[in-house]
């Protein structure tokens, strides 16, 4: 949210990408929704997805209403 720090989504999906491969299912779901609204990535919603599966699967919540509302749209 660039809160106290300049805003940087290149930064911000490094630290999530990492924060995910570690196996933390918020930075998974956070690391998607930056997949979701091209934000520091190319717009990719089959990537977002994936990663909100991810996220699911790890037990965050927000990650499994994010996978089936992607999932209802056809991607």
């Amino acid at each position: 949210n660039g809160q106290g720090v300049r805003q940087d989504y290149s930064k911000a999906v490094e630290l999530y990408k990492k924060s995910c491969d570690s196996g933390d299912g918020s930075g998974c779901f956070n690391f998607g929704k930056m997949y979701q609204e091209g934000k520091g990535v190319k717009q990719d919603y089959f990537k977002a997805k994936e990663l909100f599966g991810k996220a699911c699967d790890l037990k965050n919540q927000l990650g499994c209403e994010n996978y089936k509302k992607i999932k209802s749209q056809g991607y």
